[in-house]
């Protein structure tokens, strides 16, 4: 079966380890076959891909950005992601059981729910005839594995791609409203606001002459 699995590490450096691990190892292994694998890190807010590779043109570049994790790393470091993260983040990131949470929630909702400032996740597209093969590379590891169809989620990053237009578009058209009466008094205050802190400043400088 071909899935995306993902792997949330409590040590960043044994993120790293593992990922060498598969980098080095052949593309198939066993029970498994690797097609795309890499390391996603939450920085400043937003999930980065911090290291990658493909087992068909061995480049991190312009495979990947093309390929299945490109475009979940488009969505998850996207407006829909961040909206994602900040929204549920802090409550579900918490919670000491999180397996049968993500397994409940899709792929975009469990990454940016579960992964805090820092974390570090590794993202797999694998064909499996057998989940313990994969499992045993990286039980040496405290990581947290879960899977996912490979099909469902390139179907679940289209339908969030067509979230994200209809969001931009409904954010347009509410920048593009007329002014109410409510918006008009506001400007109308930080105009008072505004003059007043000049006004203040004025005072200071001509009371030093």
């Amino acid at each position: 079966m071909e899935n995306v699995i993902i792997s949330y590490f409590k040590v960043e450096s044994e993120a790293f380890q593992a990922f060498s691990d598969l980098k080095k190892g052949s593309a198939f292994v066993d029970q498994f076959a690797l097609s795309q694998v890499a390391l996603l890190k939450k920085s400043n807010g937003h999930i980065i891909m911090e290291d990658g590779f493909d087992t068909g043109k061995r480049t991190l570049d312009y495979t990947l950005k093309g390929g299945l994790i490109g475009a979940l790393v488009g969505v998850l470091g996207g407006p829909l992601g961040m909206l994602l993260g900040f929204g549920v983040g802090s409550v579900v990131g918490m919670a000491e059981d999180t397996g049968e949470a993500m397994e409940e929630e899709n792929l975009i909702s469990a990454m940016t729910s579960r992964m805090k400032e820092g974390d570090v996740a590794m993202v797999a597209v694998v064909q499996e005839l057998s989940e313990k093969s994969y499992d045993i590379v990286l039980e040496k590891f405290d990581a947290e594995t879960v899977r996912y169809s490979a099909s469902s989620i390139l179907e679940e990053i289209e339908h969030a791609r067509g979230v994200e237009l209809k969001l931009q578009e409904q954010a347009k058209k509410e920048m593009r409203k007329e002014r109410s009466e409510h918006r008009k008094g506001k400007v109308e205050e930080y105009r008072s606001k505004f003059k007043e802190e000049f006004a203040e400043l004025r005072k200071r400088f001509s009371s030093r002459d």
